[in-house]
Order: C-alpha cells, then structure tokens, then sequence
C-alpha cells in the first residue's frame, strides 16, 4: 500500500515545527492535524483510503523518520484526540 500521501501530510505539517523537535513531536503533529481544518479533512480522506489504524501508524513512523528522532522506548497519553499513545522521539 503506498503512503507517499500520509508522508506528504506529515512532511507540511512538520515544516511548520520548529527545531530543536519536542520529545512529543509525533502528538504535535496530531494536534496540529487536528486543529487546521484543511489538515483534518486531508487527515479524515487519508483514514476512509488507508484505514485508521495505517494513517496513524504511518503518521508516527514518518514524524520519526523525518525527523531523524529515535525512538525513546518510552510511551505517553496523547493530548490530540487523532491517537491514544505515541512514542516519545530524542
């Protein structure tokens, strides 16, 4: 299945980030989803074509993998409403 879409929403949303990235950048990016309508209705076509459970997978993979952040092992509550739980990136 390609996600060069889910990568694309991912990689805008992160443009508007800055650096040096929170340990809890990949639940920055939900929020931010969540609270730009453009971003949440690109986010809700993604989940109807993927299914929920690739976007957000996908969502944390890419925010890791663009990043250049390693995974913390370390894993928190969400504050967006998009997850549960993401891993903490250093």
């Amino acid at each position: 299945m390609k996600t060069q879409d889910i990568k694309d929403l991912v990689d805008e949303v992160l443009s508007t980030i800055s650096r040096p990235y929170p340990t809890d950048i990949t639940d920055q990016v939900c929020l931010a989803i969540e609270e730009d309508p453009a971003w949440h209705n690109r986010y809700k076509e993604l989940v109807a074509r993927h299914g929920e459970h690739s976007v957000n997978s996908n969502i944390g993979w890419y925010t890791r993998d663009l990043t250049g952040l390693k995974n913390l092992q370390k894993t928190q509550n969400a504050k967006s409403d998009l997850i549960k739980t993401y891993s903490e990136l250093g």
